[in-house]
């Protein structure tokens, strides 16, 4: 008996706000089942707070794009992602938060699940067919550069030499913006270049670049694009992770 309350005070001196069996009455211990619907809870509950964390960048983005000193891509919905993945967050949190309560139920645990669902599903839904609003961007200004590229060549074969021209129109305007507005495609043009043009970019996304040997037998063109759906600076148009050039040459001359 005596080595008993030797144990029992050793175990839960009276100075502790808390007795022993307050502790284990705390962490679930005398309930497994609850302490497994806790621990469920706890793992469910972060797939909601990234969609919480999410809607609120979703919302910085939206700011971004109307900075003046920032482009972005046409077709993105921020406000609306906002309001979807803060929306799906709250409502697996309030599912994680039932299935935590003492008096929970097991069905709680279907919130969160779904939660889950959602959180993989409806990205990919939004990719498909054609991708995300920065991939088709980047796409559409493949295309441009290609078709560009195309016609200056074939002029460039008609008229013996390739001549970069950067007052030329361009009809169809690009998948980017600033403010709000779309912003057209622009030539610039790069002479006596030595092969294609990549070093820093223009700043400006929706550029096609137009380099122009010193002979005037050979050129290369590339593009601009934004990686992002905002950004204050254009990056190359890139294919397999390396810059997209398309060279072109004529019969050197004689």
């Amino acid at each position: 008996m005596t080595i008993r309350i030797a144990v029992a005070t050793w175990l839960a001196p009276s100075y502790l706000p808390i007795s022993w069996r307050t502790f284990q009455n705390a962490i679930c211990w005398q309930q497994p089942m609850l302490l497994v619907r806790r621990i469920a809870s706890i793992l469910f509950g972060f797939v909601p707070l990234v969609l919480i964390a999410v809607g609120v960048a979703s919302v910085l983005w939206e700011v971004q794009a109307h900075d003046p000193s920032m482009f972005s891509v046409q077709g993105e919905k921020h406000l609306a992602h906002a309001f979807m993945f803060a929306g799906a967050g709250c409502i697996g949190l309030f599912g994680c938060h039932r299935l935590w309560r003492a008096n929970g139920s097991w069905r709680w645990v279907l919130v969160p699940a779904a939660v889950m669902i959602f959180a993989v599903v409806f990205p990919n839904m939004e990719r498909w067919p054609h991708g995300t609003p920065v991939e088709r961007a980047s796409f559409s200004a493949l295309q441009r550069l290609s078709a560009f590229a195309g016609s200056a060549t074939q002029l460039a074969r008609e008229q013996g030499e390739f001549v970069c021209d950067r007052s030329a129109t361009l009809s169809a305007s690009s998948l980017f913006a600033r403010q709000g507005q779309a912003l057209s495609y622009v030539i610039h043009c790069v002479p006596d270049a030595t092969g294609p043009t990549l070093g820093t970019p223009p700043e400006r996304p929706g550029t096609l670049v137009f380099a122009v040997s010193p002979d005037r037998t050979q050129a290369w063109f590339t593009a601009t694009v934004l990686t992002h759906s905002t950004g204050r600076q254009a990056s190359w148009l890139t294919r397999q992770g390396q810059p997209f050039v398309i060279a072109a040459q004529l019969q050197s001359k004689s």
